[in-house]
């Protein structure tokens, strides 16, 4: 059995985050899947939140999909969505599942497009070079993407604030840690959003 995630991201309406946020923690009980954790978007493009699940297999994450789809009022927030995506990915294989619980008050969640060919490599070198980078700030998951465009990761990091953020980036640089061998070569495109757990959520 492999456990699969989806990220399904809500563009809301200006200034419905606290309607949305209601509507959700009654809504996604109910959604399919397990809730990993829930994230309103604060810097980067702004009004979006962010939904991690996890799901048993595939026939799940596509019987939650389905259900959205065909659903009148998705997730309880049809009256101020603006738009709904969803995308799935497979954890990379060397990490444990994402846990809930408190691991920083700030989450970047970073997506990396891939030169063809490459994503192998690619998380042969996170394998190598993620325990000494996780020891300086938690490493929540690596993920690749499963449909949309391709090859594409997913990276979701904790800390703790943005202060935090910048000097242990830099850090990692500076001795050597971080990217990993090759990393910035293999790269095509980065996207950057830094969100915050909303109350609900299992990982805050």
């Amino acid at each position: 059995m492999t456990t699969l995630y989806d990220v399904t991201t809500l563009e809301i309406k200006v200034f419905s985050n606290a309607s949305v946020y209601a509507a959700l923690k009654k809504a996604l009980p109910d959604a399919g899947g397990t809730l990993v954790g829930a994230f309103a978007s604060d810097i980067g493009e702004l009004s979006r939140v962010l939904i991690l699940r996890a799901f048993d297999d595939a026939n799940a994450l596509v019987a939650a999909r389905q259900k959205l789809l065909l659903s009148a009022d998705p997730l309880g927030c049809a009256e101020w969505l603006v738009s709904l995506r969803s995308q799935s990915h497979a954890l990379f294989p060397f990490l444990n599942p994402p846990q809930a619980g408190a691991h920083g008050r700030w989450y970047e969640f970073r997506t990396y497009g891939l030169r063809q060919g490459l994503l192998g490599q690619t998380i042969e070198a996170w394998k190598e070079a993620v325990p000494a980078r996780h020891a300086m700030s938690p490493l929540i998951g690596a993920f690749t993407a499963l449909d949309g465009e391709q090859p594409r990761f997913l990276n979701i990091w904790a800390y703790d604030s943005l202060e935090q953020r910048s000097q242990f980036r830099a850090d990692a640089v500076k001795q050597g840690i971080w990217p990993p061998k090759g990393g910035p070569a293999s790269l095509t495109t980065m996207t950057s959003w830094v969100c915050a757990p909303l109350a609900f959520s299992p990982m805050r």
